[in-house]
């Protein structure tokens, strides 16, 4: 038994260790979420609440080329085949995507202009509504704040 919890240890040491500088890690588990991935090109976190399933990616900036744009292009390139792609519009602050698959609404948002020079956000908001207008926006607005609000 304490092998098993010496090795989970040295996993979540590992894991927080490697997390972006730009990160606040700890902000981000005391809001509820997860990490999900870590890697050189994404770092990822998420949670589910009775509104919504809510998973953020932070892609780090490697090269000039890679603007807001391009993340949510890649986003929508990425999307799995069985998942319907509805729309795509713009809003003040961001680019915001909507799929369908199934019963379930699936919007990613992608702000214009980025908070951080180190990194691009990419919100996936998950969701049973029909989510637009005002509604969207305050739900764009929301999503992106917090996910920014974990930046240092």
């Amino acid at each position: 038994m304490k092998k098993i919890l010496l090795g989970l240890f040295l996993i979540l040491g590992a894991i927080s260790f490697a997390a972006p500088k730009y990160v606040n890690t700890t902000k981000l588990e005391n809001a509820g979420y997860e990490i999900t991935g870590d890697d050189a090109d994404l770092f990822s976190f998420g949670k589910a609440t009775q509104e919504a399933g809510i998973s953020v990616a932070f892609y780090p900036v490697t090269d000039a080329n890679m603007t807001a744009k391009y993340i949510s292009e890649g986003v929508k390139a990425s999307a799995p085949d069985e998942v319907k792609f509805i729309s795509s519009i713009e809003n003040k602050r961001a680019y915001v995507l909507k799929f369908k698959d199934g019963e379930v609404y699936t919007y990613n948002f992608v702000p214009k202009k980025p908070k951080s020079k180190d990194c691009h956000i990419s919100v996936l908001y998950m969701t049973d509504k029909d989510l637009s207008g005002a509604n969207l926006n305050k739900i764009v607005d929301s999503s992106l704040n917090e996910a920014e609000s974990f930046l240092k």
